[in-house]
């Protein structure tokens, strides 16, 4: 059991409450149902009592034993609808953290595992709680209140139980240490499998154009193979763990059902206090194997679990801010005083000593080889994080600046835009609900868009799908910008959106960009050099430093990497000249 889960999930502190007062009540009420039954019983069998002197003691009988199951129903009821909730604020907190970590996240998992815990680990999360977290508190309750009960009327049954009690936890924990350790393992295999998965599919164009398409597959049998290989392991644990707790719960059930009957013939016993024990022993052992048995199905849900809290505890502090705003209306300067971070478990810094001022409404273009820090150098910006130096906007520290409606004033426009199932219409309107249908369409005309939506079928009412696949990747891109447009932001970030282009489509979104450049503060990642040519700044990024940084004519005028990288993009130079400049390339 993690502690952290009824720290930080409500629903399940309510679920273990909840359960408690409910496993106690049970334990109770199957005490008073083995006495009266017993009563019962001895009064039929030993003294020959009439129906109608036993009908109270039948009715009472009756009564215990429909409040047991109306109990339970109400305790299964609780379970499912509690752990549901905590299902779901499992699930809130941890696509929370991602959407605040970004690239922080990523540094320290895959994508393909953020997946799997965020989907089939929360999933498996419901089960360990509905099942496994229920079975836990009625075993903790129920049999305590019935060895109580036990004691009180026969302290050599109730010693013989504490004699064969430790059998079974000794080898829960025993057979249990190996399942927890198969189990994990299972949910890292899972997430291997998934996470190749996931990249293969993203890039299986490439794959079949240049010819590798087949040996991945054979990659993805190999993960499969080795996932099945673990279940099977799991299932034969699971087996394995059933036999042993049933075959040394019934040996203990039998140990002292015998010693019962040897002392009834010998007349140390009533019979009625033999009968009520009888009934109570297999009450007190049941849950203990039944708590076994349920031990694995939830053992997937508690790992994922505790990945879950390991990547968020793990993770740097998320910069939390403060309540101070901008008193000037946007677009703001912004500014960056010797900033540096570097990655959680990682000793080379992913930014150190940047430095740099853009003016309002100015456009900064940030370039530099693949791992130089770019994606950092966007992710602090957002607040992300807590790092040193001091990242300023209009003068206002960027962690004294309320971090919501800090992020709620930037457009993000990427490389793989998202779209929603639905109409163009609907996904315009995920970002503006107010707007209203011409404010939508002049956000079409400006980025470009309308040339092709008024060319569909119906319009901006047609249906696109998963994240747009009906159209192409330009026409992805301007609705992107039109999104954007909507918005209207005073900053606006670009994560390289002209990278899977043609040239044509290139060209026709760079208008459009070039457009929602005015009157707002731009940052823009570049890695094809036509979309930088026209900004006021660039920032040339090198292992994490800043290499070089101002004006397009003025680094021009510099025999560095930025010039390297613009001759090559032009002909000038041989491709590999930027190479040559820096190997990192």
């Amino acid at each position: 059991m993690d502690l952290r889960l009824f720290r930080q999930i409500h629903a399940a502190k309510r679920l273990t409450i909840g359960l408690g007062i409910g496993g106690a009540v049970t334990g109770i009420l199957n005490v008073m149902q083995a006495a009266l039954l017993a009563r019962l019983v001895s009064r039929v069998y030993m003294q020959h009592a009439t129906l109608a002197s036993v009908r109270s003691l039948s009715i009472t009988l009756l009564i215990v034993m429909a409040l047991r199951a109306l109990v339970a129903g109400i305790n299964e009821s609780w379970a499912l609808r509690s752990a549901a909730q905590s299902q779901m604020q499992l699930r809130q907190r941890f696509v929370a953290f991602l959407l605040q970590a970004g690239a922080v996240a990523d540094a320290q998992s895959e994508v393909g595992a953020l997946t799997t815990l965020a989907v089939q680990g929360i999933d498996d999360f419901e089960v360990f709680l509905a099942r496994y977290v229920p079975q836990l508190i009625v075993t903790a309750a129920v049999p305590a209140i019935v060895w109580i009960g036990i004691v009180i009327h026969d302290w050599v049954s109730g010693l013989l139980i504490l004699l064969t009690l430790p059998l079974i936890p000794l080898f829960m924990y025993l057979i249990g240490r190996q399942a927890e350790t198969q189990s994990k393992r299972q949910v890292t295999l899972m997430a291997r499998l998934q996470g190749h998965f996931l990249d293969v599919l993203h890039g299986l164009d490439t794959l079949k154009l240049f010819g590798r398409s087949r040996e991945q597959a054979r990659a993805i049998y190999r993960h499969s193979e080795a996932f099945r290989a673990s279940t099977m392991a799991t299932l034969r644990i699971a087996f394995l763990s059933g036999l042993v707790l049933e075959l040394i719960a019934s040996l203990s059930m039998a140990f002292v059902a015998v010693a019962i009957g040897l002392r009834l013939l010998h007349a140390r016993l009533s019979f009625e206090t033999a009968f009520m024990v009888l009934v109570l022993i297999p009450e007190f052992y049941i849950p203990w194997r039944n708590l076994g048995a349920k031990f694995h199905d939830g053992l997937k849900g508690a790992a994922a679990a505790q990945q879950i809290f390991d990547l968020a505890e793990a993770s740097p502090a998320i910069a939390s801010g403060g309540e101070a705003w901008v008193a000037a209306p946007g677009p703001w300067a912004l500014a960056w005083e010797n900033v540096s971070y570097t990655y959680p478990g990682r000793t080379a810094p992913a930014l150190h000593g940047v430095s740099l001022s853009l003016a309002a409404g100015e456009h900064l273009a940030v370039v530099g080889p693949s791992g130089s820090g770019k994606s950092t150098f966007l992710q602090l910006l957002l607040g992300v994080s807590s790092f040193s130096g001091t990242i300023r906007v209009a003068g206002v520290p960027l962690d004294a600046l309320d971090m919501a409606r800090w992020r709620r004033q930037m457009s993000w426009v990427t490389q793989h835009p998202y779209l929603f199932d639905g109409t163009i219409r609907d996904n315009l309107r995920r970002v503006a609900p107010a707007a209203t249908d011409a404010e939508i369409q002049e956000s079409l005309v400006r980025s470009g868009a309308w040339d092709f939506v008024r060319l569909l079928p119906n319009g901006w009412d047609t249906a696109i799908g998963q994240e747009g696949f009906r159209l192409s990747g330009g026409q992805r891109q301007h609705l992107a910008l039109a999104r954007a447009f909507l918005l209207d932001s005073p900053i606006v970030v670009f994560d390289e959106p002209t990278q899977n282009l043609d040239l044509a489509s290139e060209e026709a979104l760079l208008k459009a960009m070039h457009e929602l450049h005015r009157g707002r503060t731009t940052i823009t990642i570049a890695h094809r050099l036509a979309t930088v040519m026209a900004a006021d700044q660039v920032l040339v990024l090198r292992n994490g430093e800043a290499a070089e940084c101002g004006t397009p004519e003025q680094l021009m005028r510099q025999d560095g990497l930025y010039r390297s990288l613009v001759e090559a993009y032009r002909g000038r130079k041989s491709p590999y000249a930027a190479y040559q400049a820096d190997p990192a390339l």
